[in-house]
């Protein structure tokens, strides 16, 4: 369960929660399974929280850095996390629905199970990613420039040629 302190200070916004990430940098941020649905956190420095299903639908992200963070079944459904840093977080399970993951960094990011529907991938970088399927990917709007491995873009580039026109 989330930390209820963790909760209040994301809620006063993307730059007092940063504040308090460089005043406390020991502190492991825990927003598990919290309801922070609709913020607009642009910019946000989450590397190495846990926000394990959290529940962040609708939510503005732009630029916010989420390397290394505990994502486990995360709901972005609907979310803005353009230009977004993933490195090397678990979103196993991760909800996307709809998002806009316009050139975010997926670089070491285990994506197992992650649901892409209707998401904008484009520019974005999942080379290096762990666990990613060519299915997840089938459902996209939009995934020009995408980087991913050679053998799943084939396979992308074979069920949903639409998404290369």
């Amino acid at each position: 369960m989330a930390d209820p302190d963790h909760v209040l200070k994301v809620k006063d916004g993307a730059a007092a929660w940063n504040r308090w990430r460089e005043e406390e940098p020991d502190v492991l941020p825990d927003l598990g399974w919290a309801n922070i649905n609709g913020l607009d956190l642009d910019g946000a420095v989450f590397a190495g929280a846990v926000l394990k299903l959290a529940f962040c639908k609708g939510c503005s992200l732009v630029g916010a850095d989420f390397s290394g963070a505990s994502m486990r079944g995360v709901n972005f459904e609907g979310c803005d996390l353009r230009g977004a840093v993933f490195r090397g977080a678990n979103l196993e399970g991760a909800h996307m629905l709809g998002a806009d993951l316009t050139g975010t960094d997926f670089a070491g990011a285990n994506l197992k199970l992650a649901n892409f529907d209707e998401a904008i991938l484009r520019d974005a970088d999942l080379t290096g990613a762990k666990k990613l399927r060519a299915p997840q990917l089938f459902a996209l709007k939009n995934l020009q420039n995408l980087k991913v491995s050679d053998a799943i873009l084939e396979k992308v580039k074979d069920k949903s040629p639409h998404l290369f026109e």
